[in-house]
């Protein structure tokens, strides 16, 4: 894969790790996300080619309702580590990601459900992935 198309894809993956939020939680229950998350998910380059990524993201407040993230997914291309600032209503998290290493950035959106799992969509010009995280154990 090019080098282009690899920092794309590792930034997704990463970004989509930073934006990974549980599904459906009941409006009255805010979800903590204070962290470690973990999961696997599919980052797709603007190519149009895919691939799989598995990542690692630690949630830490930063405000009410709001975190800063900091993530790692690793995939076939290798290895890439991100930041993100997130801030939500109800189960929902929408903010912005930037990779430091590929200096790519984008918009984040994290879907949670319940207490222990989220769905997180990144995209940005390069590319978009979906990654689903649950807590660490």
């Amino acid at each position: 894969m090019q080098n282009a198309a690899r920092s794309m894809f590792l930034s997704l993956a990463a970004g989509a790790m930073l934006l990974a939020v549980p599904m459906a939680t009941p409006a009255l229950a805010d979800p903590d996300l204070a962290g470690s998350w973990r999961g696997s998910g599919t980052v797709r380059f603007s190519s149009g080619a895919t691939e799989q990524a598995r990542c690692r993201a630690t949630f830490s407040p930063s405000g009410k309702r709001a975190y800063d993230v900091s993530a790692t997914c690793a995939s076939q291309s290798g290895t890439v580590s991100q930041t993100a600032f997130v801030r939500g209503t109800g189960n929902t998290y929408r903010g912005t990601f930037y990779n430091p290493e590929f200096d790519t950035s984008g918009k984040i959106h994290i879907s949670v459900s319940g207490r222990s799992s989220q769905v997180v969509k990144l995209s940005s010009n390069k590319g978009s992935a979906v990654i689903r995280l649950s807590r660490a154990r």
